[in-house]
């Protein structure tokens, strides 16, 4: 009988087990590192998202940036004496503008006209800013025979002259341009009418005229002329 139970409890006797000490270490460990990856993941994620949103944000702008522009099409100018224009100086200039193909639209209250001449440089914006939106701004979508007409330069005296120009509108199919906002759109043309007696004196001949049509967003449109060395008519194409 005393035999018989000691072989039951060796059978049923606790020993010390090395092997399963071992193996919860290791399963601790590699609970641990399972924790860290997904952890490192997350953030990875997280990153990997927040890359993604930017890059397309910065391609859309970069995009926008590179198809956005506006076009100078063609300048003229005014003589101030009809009668014998080589005695006289250009009083105004017509910048008629356009948009470049696949454009984005343009806020003309937003671009500012530059240019510099004999030394001095001068920036103009739309004069409708300064006076609630309504003012420098016609619409002759119907066609004109005088770019040059008086009543359209009309806003531009006195201390508004020197530093605004104003909007002729000549041909708007999208129905985009407004006093208040005047935005252009692929297939608008309008004119930017500036009085540079006001801002520089008139241009005298011979002499170069350089400078650009920038909007916040986009290529420029360059301005670069040089006036006939003697001026033949009342009206001048400059470039």
């Amino acid at each position: 009988m005393n035999k018989l139970l000691r072989k039951v409890r060796k059978v049923f006797s606790l020993k010390a087990d090395n092997k399963a000490e071992t193996g919860i270490g290791t399963l601790i460990v590699f609970i641990a590192m399972v924790l860290v990856a997904a952890v490192a993941a997350t953030v990875l994620i997280h990153t990997a998202g927040t890359l993604q949103q930017k890059a397309t944000s910065t391609g859309s702008q970069t995009t926008q940036q590179v198809s956005t522009g506006i076009q100078v099409l063609s300048i003229q100018g005014l003589d101030s004496n009809a009668t014998y224009p080589t005695y006289g100086n250009i009083k105004w200039i017509a910048i008629d503008i356009g948009v470049s193909a696949g454009s984005s639209s343009i806020n003309l209250g937003n671009i500012t006209v530059s240019m510099t001449y004999r030394g001095v440089s001068a920036s103009l914006t739309y004069i409708g800013n300064a006076n609630g939106g309504s003012y420098g701004f016609t619409s002759v979508t119907g066609g004109t025979d005088n770019i040059f007409n008086a009543t359209y330069f009309s806003t531009l005296t006195g201390s508004y002259a020197k530093t605004h120009f104003a909007i002729l509108v000549l041909r708007d199919p999208t129905n985009s341009l407004s006093p208040q906002y005047p935005v252009i759109s692929y297939e608008d043309q309008v004119a930017l009418l500036i009085n540079v007696t006001a801002v520089f004196g008139g241009f005298t001949q011979g002499q170069q005229v350089v400078g650009q049509v920038q909007a916040p967003v986009g290529s420029p449109g360059v301005i670069q002329f040089t006036t006939p060395e003697s001026f033949v008519s009342d009206v001048i194409q400059l470039q």
